[in-house]
């Protein structure tokens, strides 16, 4: 079934489109364009701002839980675990059957924008839910939980992992130098030794890189991915991003699980620019940070053909934000959820502001109606 959106702003997000409007057939973009092809199903937007559906770089959704769990700052990641695992809350949460919880993870990332999100956790655990969530979960992947003798031994191995990553072109993603006790400090050490390390290689967190392991994540064309509120809250500190960007790396954005990050996207996207000013007296421009939701994980995790922009033939998903201000990339930045209009996924709205009904009417969707943050 073919529609259109028309919209005063659509973000590819490399450039504005003003007036412009996207046609969609089935799950794909038919076409982006500045011309009003008059499409028989056309939908007006009001003001609402469309950009590429977003891209959660980090998440578990298993651990879609909160509050917040911990005290720390940590020496590394496994004394917070031991606390994680000992807590209330956690006894509490592994009372919930995994595919509620799931379920749980998949809304919280939607009401944010959010259409495409990395779980990391092992095949087995993400697989029953892949096809039969509202959002879509990356499937194809290789993986370890850390490079470290005391993480939790996901995978065959970091080697064995990576190279099914290089034969399969998949993503090899693990948690690196989450930590800053002396093996935390080693972690592209050992990615080098063991032949691990290149463009298909999505560090998570890299806290503790060197000056040296920088230039090593650069020279060997690695991507990152920033958490910066689960870092701030589990260790005081956070990655030297900005030496990250001057050395041209790919960093991508995301929230962690909730009970040591942010509770949704747009809270980490705000927060990654609030720590930025306070760490660098600087500010970090919206368009970077639009970026790291949308094209830089996309090309992370190997699906730019796919998702992360708007362009012919990929996959018809989209956000629609209310504006917060006359430059659209800040609009998103500031978003609140009240802004999140309407998402669509594949071609299909999973979610979306009451002016948007008839939309889910024509393409048969079904829906029920409540109220988040003020808004029906």
């Amino acid at each position: 079934m073919e529609y259109s959106l028309k919209a005063k702003s659509i973000i590819t997000p490399t450039k504005s489109i003003y007036n412009g409007e996207i046609i969609i057939n089935n799950s794909k973009i038919k076409s982006v364009s500045s011309e009003d092809a008059k499409s028989k199903n056309q939908f007006l937007l009001k003001d609402q701002v469309i950009f590429p559906g977003l891209i959660n770089a980090h998440d578990h959704l298993l651990g879609n839980y909160f509050p917040r769990i911990g005290d720390g700052p940590y020496i590394n990641w496994l004394p917070w675990d031991n606390d994680l695992k000992s807590s209330p809350v956690y006894a509490e949460r592994s009372k919930i059957p995994p595919k509620l919880i799931y379920a749980l993870g998949s809304y919280r990332n939607i009401f944010s924008g959010v259409t495409t999100v990395s779980d990391h956790i092992p095949h087995f655990v993400n697989e029953p839910y892949i096809n039969v969530l509202p959002i879509r979960i990356i499937g194809n992947y290789t993986l370890a939980h850390e490079s470290s003798s005391y993480d939790l031994k996901w995978g065959e191995g970091v080697a064995i992992e990576h190279q099914k990553a290089l034969k399969n072109n998949f993503p090899f993603i693990t948690h690196i130098e989450e930590g800053y006790d002396d093996e935390s400090e080693t972690g592209i050490e050992y990615l080098l030794k063991e032949k691990a390390l290149s463009e298909h290689t999505v560090l998570i967190h890299a806290i503790a890189l060197s000056d040296e392991d920088i230039k090593e994540v650069s020279k060997k064309k690695a991507n990152i991915v920033w958490c910066p509120n689960s870092n701030i809250f589990m260790f005081n500190r956070t990655g030297n991003v900005k030496k990250w960007l001057t050395q041209r790396i790919n960093v991508s954005l995301g929230t962690d699980s909730p009970m040591s990050g942010g509770l949704h996207l747009l809270d980490e996207l705000q927060f990654a620019k609030k720590i930025y000013k306070k760490m660098y007296n600087d500010e970090i421009d919206d368009y970077t940070l639009t970026c790291f939701v949308t094209i830089n994980p996309a090309k992370a995790f190997r699906i730019s053909k796919e998702v992360g922009s708007l362009e012919k033939d990929k996959n018809a998903d989209l956000v629609a934000i209310s504006p917060r201000s006359k430059d659209p990339y800040a609009s998103l930045v500031n978003a609140q959820l009240k802004d999140v209009s309407l998402v669509i996924i594949n071609g299909k709205p999973v979610y979306g502001d009451r002016e948007f009904e008839e939309l889910f009417k024509f393409l048969k969707v079904k829906y029920s109606k409540f109220k988040l943050d003020g808004a029906e």
